[in-house]
């Protein structure tokens, strides 16, 4: 043959190629670059491939939002009804024309736990309510949740994510507190469920709270809810992902301005907020997993109320060093999404719009309960107090058998279907927690397009090669020589050997994991995931490994949307194991067939011959050669296009890694107003309140929760510790704080002088929060003190443009 008819034989086996390799979509290889200067220890990799891939296919969606004029009648109406308190656009448009008094009382948001039996039930009827109200189709919560699939780019990936949820999370409230004006929207503080040993054992998900944690929601106030789509409300919880930590939070609040904490190639993903609250997403899973679906799971608004929680405490640390919260952070060109003169959807309010002090007049945040062990109660029966840290957290779902009564009532609600043990006060619940199971079913809505079907998918074999994990050491089986056994490492361990230490363990670095990943097991997972790039579908599953060995190989299935015709389906196929490490994938080569590295980016078609399954059965069967001899069949590894390799190199595997390089900080146009250097004896909180005791750490004030010091000079004034940062914080007028008993006391304090000393009448922000002191642990009966935008309510619109 000539080499011409070679090229052109080998031209027409690709165009024949069943599966090949296709490049990257561009703005998920940009979003990659986030991370090509960070160190991998600092961030878990499965949690930045979920923010960088989840836009891929929403725009083969055939109109997402579905927003006909009925939905956004509806829309501008709950606009309007929050608009009494929204600002005019930094343009100065007003945001009605229609004027109308302010009537709407101002919301305390609770964590979800606090709510007594009475709100909480109020609140999920509320939600029902608007479920079953079709005057709005299909019916007001999902159109409420239509909203945000048709503004999914509008509200991730940038600057606008905090200040356009806010907003959304106001209009929520509104329609909440149209069926029901006592329901505030309540939060819910992950990472007291953290705590615990097993966070997906929080009593959280019993069916007095959140209800069904794996599988179809057919428990709790939302059982048997279904998507627009016609399918069933699903949730994995806790095989991905993670919930917020304390330690997460703490990295946020330490920095000092908008731009180092929003998702961009400037901020490493330690510090962006965005980047954390996607573990929450993929720890409950199912619905919540994706950006699209996500709001039709009620979770969400309770997810990101937490959030802006956090940012209302970011905003606040930032006003307490002379910086203005309200400046929007410009890093993108002016036509980008997330320009502060991006319109955001809601009327005519713009990106910058939504980092408005006036945006905060309904509300304000109560924070989550603390104790101590002078002071155990948590005030909730859901809640005990654990001491070490301060701080109460949930009791342990898998301890329920009999329910307390609600100390805020007089009454006792009984907890429907699953309650809640009857722990001692002051009870460490963390260690509680069941026995780890492997292979947790995960469960998928088959959703390809319009369509949720299994039929509309096909199964592919994919093989994992799966290294020992660097943590794993305790494998109890060692060689023997001369009659003694040698416990100084066990028959399997990669460090015992020459070869396998040279070629495994040197070249393995310690990749971030999730916080519940303390150790390594002998049992492992590899959670293998596929998403369409140009269709609209998700599909995940798990292959289970052997971490025993030096190297090990397994193999699992994923499945894409069935290529029809001429059609072909195009994916981004992923691995990560299941404490977030990230693996990096190998493709055929279609000339040598050896593998090479790809970026896991593959087109299927329905040429032969097949490298797919129609069904299950046909991927098995693909595999395990059972035709030629039934009682010994052979295993067809020419059948595995894809090949992943979960081997803890130091770097994200998708990316271009130089660890000399290390991302700059912008310069900031707008200095902070006041800098306090830090020094070894005292600790700056505000221009107005330093402690006289020095701060934990550059990055962190403070390590205790709810530890408490006396502002100097100023006797009516303390800092509290929240999330590793002081905040100020006011006794009520005729008390001052008692910084031995750590208590606000009847009486006033004088001076060296003898004169009274209190905080002086400036006008500057004392509270913890520019919406409230209430942001601050209030367990000395402190009041809230005068907000410093009392002079903002002259610019707050009261109607809405048409």
């Amino acid at each position: 043959m000539t080499a011409l008819g070679l090229i052109l034989t080998l031209m027409v086996g690709l165009c024949e190629a069943n599966i090949w390799e296709i490049p990257l979509p561009d703005h998920t290889k940009e979003c990659y670059k986030k991370v090509q200067s960070a160190d991998i220890q600092t961030y878990v990799g499965s949690t930045l491939s979920w923010l960088c891939e989840n836009s891929i296919g929403n725009g083969q969606q055939d109109n997402p939002g579905q927003l006909d004029a009925q939905k956004i009648s509806y829309y501008k109406h709950l606009l309007e009804s929050s608009a009494q308190y929204l600002p005019n656009n930094t343009q100065g448009t007003p945001v009605s024309r229609r004027r109308r008094q302010a009537t709407r009382q101002r919301c305390v948001r609770k964590e979800y736990r606090v709510l007594t039996d009475e709100e909480r039930t109020r609140f999920h009827d509320a939600i029902n309510t608007l479920k079953r109200d079709t005057t709005v189709e299909p019916n007001k919560y999902d159109a409420i949740a239509l909203l945000h699939v048709s503004a999914v780019n509008s509200a991730h990936a940038g600057a606008g994510f905090m200040g356009w949820h806010r907003i959304y999370l106001l209009m929520f409230e509104s329609a909440l507190q149209e069926v029901d004006q006592s329901v505030c929207l309540p939060y819910w503080d992950s990472t007291l469920d953290n705590e615990l040993q097993d966070p997906a054992m929080s009593s959280v998900w019993t069916p007095a709270f959140f209800g069904t944690p794996n599988g179809p929601v057919i428990h709790g106030p939302f059982a048997n809810w279904t998507t627009p789509q016609g399918v069933q409300l699903i949730r994995n919880v806790g095989s991905d992902g993670e919930l917020f930590t304390s330690t997460a939070i703490e990295a946020v609040l330490s920095r000092k301005r908008h731009e180092d904490i929003i998702s961009s190639p400037q901020v490493e993903p330690r510090y962006d907020l965005e980047f954390y609250h996607g573990g929450v997403h993929m720890f409950c899973g199912g619905t919540m997993s994706q950006l699209d679906t996500a709001a039709f799971d009620p979770i969400f608004f309770l997810v990101h109320a937490f959030v802006d929680y956090i940012w209302e405490l970011f905003r606040t640390s930032l006003r307490n060093n002379g910086v203005d919260p309200q400046r929007f952070p410009d890093m993108v060109a002016p036509e980008s999404l997330h320009h502060s003169s991006a319109p955001t959807g809601f009327g005519n309010l713009l990106q910058s719009d939504g980092y408005r002090d006036a945006v905060t007049q309904t509300f304000e945040y109560l924070p989550p309960p603390v104790c101590s062990s002078t002071s155990p109660q948590c005030g909730s029966r859901y809640l005990s107090c654990l001491e070490r840290i301060g701080r109460c957290v949930p009791i342990n779902a898998a301890m329920a058998v009999s329910p307390l009564p609600d100390p805020t009532t007089t009454t006792t609600t009984p907890v429907p279907e699953i309650p809640v043990s009857k722990l001692p006060v002051g009870s460490d619940t963390s260690c509680l927690r069941q026995e780890k199971i492997y292979g947790q079913p995960i469960q998928n809505d088959f959703c390809c397009d319009k369509t949720c079907d299994t039929n509309e998918w096909v199964t592919i074999p994919v093989k994992v090669i799966s290294v020992r994990p660097p943590k794993f050491n305790k494998y109890r089986s060692y060689p023997v020589h001369n009659g003694r056994v040698d416990s100084h490492y066990d028959i399997y361990s990669p460090r015992a050997y020459e070869h396998t230490n040279r070629l495994i363990v040197q070249r393995r670095s310690n990749p971030k994991t999730y916080k519940r990943c303390k150790g390594d097991d002998s049992v492992g997972q590899v959670l293998l995931s596929s998403r369409g790039i140009n269709y609209h579908g998700f599909y995940k599953e798990a292959a289970i490994v052997d971490q025993r060995l030096a190297v090990s190989m397994s193999m699992g299935f994923v499945s894409v949307k069935k290529p029809t015709g001429d059609g072909v389906s195009k994916a981004l196929i992923r691995a990560h194991d299941s404490c977030g490490r990230v693996c990096h994938a190998a493709c055929k080569d279609p000339l040598t067939n050896q593998y090479k590295e790809c970026k896991g980016a593959i087109a299927v078609s329905s040429a032969l011959p097949l490298m797919y399954g129609t069904t299950y059965d046909e991927a098995v069967m693909s595999v395990f050669d059972y035709e030629s001899n039934n009682a010994l069949p052979q295993f067809k590894t020419s059948s595995f296009f894809l090949t992943f390799y979960c081997d803890y190199l130091g770097n994200f595997p998708y990316t271009d890694y130089n660890q000399s390089v290390s991302p700059q900080p912008q310069v900031a146009t707008e200095p902070p107003a006041f800098v306090v250097p830090p020094t070894s004896s005292e600790c700056f909180v505000t221009t107005r309140c330093t402690l006289d005791i020095p701060c934990a750490s550059t990055e962190r004030q403070c390590h205790l929760h709810n530890e408490k010091h006396a502002c100097r000079g100023y006797c009516q004034a303390y800092g509290v510790c929240i999330y590793g940062r002081f905040f100020m914080k006011t006794c009520p007028e005729g008390h001052s704080f008692d910084n031995v008993l750590k208590i606000c006391v009847p009486g006033s304090c004088q001076n060296s002088q003898g004169h009274t000393n209190s905080v002086p009448a400036t006008g500057e922000n004392t509270n913890v929060a520019a919406s409230s002191t209430s942001q601050i642990p209030n367990n000395t009966g402190v009041q809230t003190g005068t907000s410093y935008r009392s002079g903002l309510l002259s610019n707050v619109l009261k109607n809405l443009v048409g």
